[in-house]
């Protein structure tokens, strides 16, 4: 891997999800940069993800670190589809993080071919929300920021349990559908919402 005087990690949250927004979040650091406690945000508890934003935040407000956060609504994701909203959020925090003395680090095996970043320093890396503390961080600001999106939204729409599922497809999220129909935060080009259209 390059060796560069800092790295960016990036990654999503919100992509399989049937209701609310996709987010993806890019952490710039010095290249050795770590903090006690980091983990891929899937592997830890909501409390977990909530106390280690703090650090993060303080971090960020020192200048130790830096971060960028692309969101895209549900309504863009039915518009464009969801690869081309990814593809398009991942570029912005590019863009917004990368100076030439940087390695982006992004999580999963997406390409970024012709998107106006073919010049960047960057590699992509399955299970990298594991292995590289920029993308941990990224990760788990994302998730915190996400949920906590989806949980102030389960107040206007409370039918569809959100508190819990945060727009995952869980059981009683499709139950809810079922019986009160989408509402104006659900993806309707994803399946089975676009079936259970009223």
């Amino acid at each position: 891997m390059l060796d560069k005087s800092f790295t960016i990690g990036v990654d999503e949250v919100g992509t399989g999800c049937i209701a609310g927004p996709l987010v993806v979040v890019g952490v710039r650091a010095p290249k050795d940069w770590s903090l006690a406690g980091l983990n891929d945000s899937k592997k830890l508890s909501a409390k977990r993800r909530d106390a280690m934003l703090l650090p993060l935040m303080k971090l960020v407000k020192s200048q130790e670190i830096s971060y960028h956060l692309a969101e895209r609504s549900n309504e863009y994701i039915d518009e464009v589809g969801v690869a081309v909203a990814l593809k398009e959020a991942y570029v912005e925090c590019f863009r917004a993080l990368y100076t030439p003395d940087s390695l982006i680090i992004s999580d999963g095996i997406l390409k970024f071919d012709n998107l106006g970043v073919d010049g960047y320093d960057k590699v992509s890396v399955i299970k990298a929300d594991a292995k590289y503390p920029t993308v941990m961080a990224a990760s788990i600001i994302a998730k915190v920021y996400r949920d906590d999106k989806m949980h102030a939204l389960h107040h206007t729409y409370p039918n569809y349990e959100w508190l819990s599922n945060v727009g995952y497809g869980s059981k009683s999220h499709l139950a809810a559908i079922e019986k009160y129909g989408p509402s104006p935060l659900h993806r309707y080009s994803y399946e089975p919402v676009k079936s259970m259209r009223k």
